[in-house]
């Protein structure tokens, strides 16, 4: 329960204090690693663990003065890996087109192994384990920094706000989605579902069995909407990638097929998670963590 609140904190300053260090230690681990495999691991798992504190900063955004000064370096340290990531992603992405369109073409062959190739490049080269050290310096000194976070109130007034703001920013932005179709737009709804997944999951004790269910369902949704992204990516990079114009048209009517496919299960999804107002969600939530604080 390290990575969670808990009844026993004094009061949620030192509940978001314990929360980062938790965060930013293990994310700190990961930067020793030193193979191919181990890096791209310990990329993803680092990415993962900064756009948690991003979203426990949004968590108490509203009573928290330091917020933008915060969110804005965490940002930076993990445009430092951004690269590195996409590599890992472009070639992933590619692969799982294969039960949808012959990746077997010379042109195909010939993007693959450039994407194999900047994989290589970017977790196999001494630049990458220069990326590594940097991110592992700034991650220290940011964990010490966050050790002097203070919030304004005490208790649940220092997160509810935030936890609606979040929320709220999701249920707009699966309308936004829905009308437009537009690759921003899911974009920005990708980013609020992930937040409020961590919420969810930060608050899971003030009621387990239904807190976590919800969560699950917030990160399966999250993870829906950044398959969708990275067909947006890969159909970005495809284009400029110098295969014949007939394979390009053939991937990217195979990326629109798998996209319509995510699409219609995130809406569907999305339909069942935003099924409260901002209002409902947060008034039903203060009420557990009520019951839950008095024991």
């Amino acid at each position: 329960m390290s990575d969670r609140i808990r009844r026993k904190d004094p009061d949620m300053t030192r509940a978001l204090r314990r929360l980062a260090a938790d965060r930013l230690d293990r994310a700190i681990a990961e930067t020793a690693a030193h193979s191919l495999e181990d890096r791209m691991r310990a990329v993803h798992n680092i990415r993962r663990r900064i756009k948690e504190l991003r979203g426990l900063l949004r968590l108490v955004q509203p009573d928290f003065k330091g917020f933008h000064d915060s969110d804005r370096a965490l940002r930076d340290i993990a445009r430092e890996l951004s690269e590195m990531r996409d590599a890992k992603v472009r070639l992933d992405t590619f692969l799982q087109l294969a039960d949808l369109v012959d990746l077997s073409s010379p042109s195909c062959t010939r993007y693959r192994s450039r994407l194999e190739a900047a994989r290589i490049e970017a977790y196999g080269s001494d630049s990458a384990e220069l990326r590594l050290k940097q991110v592992r310096e700034d991650l220290r000194a940011f964990r010490a920094a966050s050790q002097s976070w203070q919030l304004q109130h005490a208790g649940r007034k220092a997160v509810f706000p935030g936890l609606r703001a979040t929320y709220a920013a999701g249920y707009t932005d699966l309308a936004r989605a829905r009308e437009s179709h537009a690759p921003e737009d899911f974009h920005d709804w990708r980013k609020h579902v992930k937040y409020h997944a961590y919420h969810a999951y930060i608050l899971t004790p003030i009621w387990p069995e239904a807190m976590m269910a919800h969560s699950t369902a917030a990160t399966q949704l999250g993870s829906l909407l950044g398959q969708h992204h990275d067909l947006v990516v890969l159909a970005e990079e495809a284009r400029k990638a110098g295969i014949s114009t007939e394979n390009v048209q053939t991937i990217e009517k195979a990326m629109e097929k798998r996209r319509k496919v995510l699409e219609r299960q995130a809406f569907r999804d999305g339909a069942r998670l935003f099924a409260d107002t901002p209002e409902a969600l947060g008034r039903r939530w203060s009420i557990w963590y009520r019951l839950w604080q008095a024991g």
